[in-house]
């Protein structure tokens, strides 16, 4: 069984990952968790708890954004439909 410092120092690398592996929430790279992690530690559980709620926060803000690409992309496919594909169209006002 590692010691206290040891077991700390295994959770902190494992943490830094997970924190570059937030950092980096937009790729599709998939995290593995390490399958030789001691106990946790009382000492990182309130920095556990900190990446939990980021990684909550990046779910949040990732559905928001489906579900705008999702009505932009409805908006286009309607107006495709009514030949306006071809682009924008102006209207002159002025005349």
């Amino acid at each position: 069984m590692p010691d206290n410092a040891q077991a700390i120092a295994a959770w902190e690398r494992t943490l830094d990952q997970i924190e570059l592996d937030l950092q980096r929430s937009r790729s599709l790279e998939v995290w593995e968790p390490p399958t030789d992690l001691p106990p946790m530690p009382a000492e990182v559980v309130d920095r556990v708890r900190r990446l939990l709620d980021q990684q909550s926060e990046v779910l949040l803000q990732l559905e928001s954004d489906r579900r705008k690409v999702r009505r932009h992309l409805q908006y286009l496919d309607a107006n495709a439909a009514k030949g306006m594909a071809s682009g924008p169209l102006f209207i002159d006002t002025q005349s």
